[in-house]
């Protein structure tokens, strides 16, 4: 099988074969927690080829070419909700999460603020392209709430966790710069690197290699972390499925919410579309700094919110602009 055969076969099956690692993880973790021990060291190394492709083509000249109007409605727009809504929907599903779970372990609260403040999803243009949205739209949005979120982040978690869980705010600003900053140094020199010596054709030709390295990322990141803590999640399950329930309401919400402000806003569908899915946020990212900030359990947190509640709405949500552009029409 090819490597692009490969990749579109896990990008279409990406829930199924996660939740099907996570339980074998889970199993072996509880009789093999040293193991698992053992294998942590090589978590940055898996966060890094998560974030690596991403960083590669993301698109830092597109923030900052021609304005208007519509960019810069939709830039403010995103400003209010990462600087004001989205911190705010964060505490108080923090609060849900103690209320609904009393007995859950804080460093996983503390991975679900960290992804409730993070940016919008890498995925998110390629969503919105499916949609035939404005892509470009979203891709602006991506780099910019990158940057804006390194603050939203710090200041946010800080704020909203301080009396649930220590938040080492050195730990955690090296987090920002080990796992956001470096990576898109390295990422932005690759790619004008071959730009420069081999041109935009082998760019393009990197992008199937690069998805590997991100999967093989991705699942060593969840194969090491749900082994970890296997134990704690056969004690006390109803963390995973409650979790669940509540990050699909919790992304719900803010879909719902950035689209009655694109209707308010009067934005065309097309633009509506593009301010929907600005409100994902990245669980690469939010992983990478949880793990290093609050532990391998703030993972557990990011992970339940991305791939069994993001995810799942993202792909629900193009058939339901399916359903809109119809009905417009």
């Amino acid at each position: 099988m090819s490597m692009s055969k490969v990749t579109e076969f896990l990008h279409k099956n990406l829930i199924l074969v996660v939740f099907v690692l996570m339980v074998f993880s889970i199993g072996l973790g509880v009789y093999y927690h040293n193991f698992f021990m053992s294998l942590k060291a090589i978590l940055p190394l898996a966060l890094f080829l998560m974030l690596y492709k991403p960083m590669v083509y993301l698109k830092l000249k597109e923030a900052f070419t021609k304005k208007t109007d519509i960019k810069i409605k939709y830039l403010l727009t995103l400003t209010v909700f990462y600087i004001v809504v989205f911190p705010i929907s964060a505490y108080f599903l923090m609060k849900l999460l103690f209320l609904v779970l009393p007995n859950v372990d804080p460093n996983l609260v503390a991975g679900v603020v960290i992804l409730a403040l993070s940016p919008i999803a890498s995925s998110a243009p390629a969503f919105v392209g499916m949609c035939k949205g404005k892509v470009q739209l979203v891709l602006v949005g991506t780099i910019y709430t990158f940057f804006l979120s390194l603050f939203v982040v710090l200041i946010g978690s800080k704020l909203i966790l301080e009396h649930v869980v220590n938040v080492p705010i050195m730990t955690l600003l090296e987090s920002l710069a080990t796992y956001a900053i470096v990576p898109l140094i390295i990422g932005q020199l690759t790619k004008y690197t071959i730009l420069k010596y081999k041109g935009k054709e082998m760019l393009e030709e990197l992008k199937v290699p690069l998805d590997i390295l991100t999967f093989i990322g991705l699942f060593t990141m969840v194969f090491i972390i749900f082994g970890i803590n296997g134990v704690k999640i056969i004690k006390e399950p109803q963390n995973i499925l409650y979790g669940v329930i509540i990050l699909n309401l919790y992304i719900l919400f803010r879909f719902g919410l950035a689209y009655i402000v694109g209707y308010f806003l009067k934005f065309p569908l097309e633009q509506r579309i593009a301010l929907t899915y600005s409100a994902t946020y990245n669980m690469t990212i939010a992983t990478a700094i949880g793990i290093a900030t609050f532990g391998p359990m703030a993972a557990v947190g990011t992970v339940i919110g991305g791939p069994f509640a993001e995810m799942i709405q993202m792909i629900l949500l193009v058939k339901f602009f399916e359903y809109i552009q119809k009905k417009e029409n």
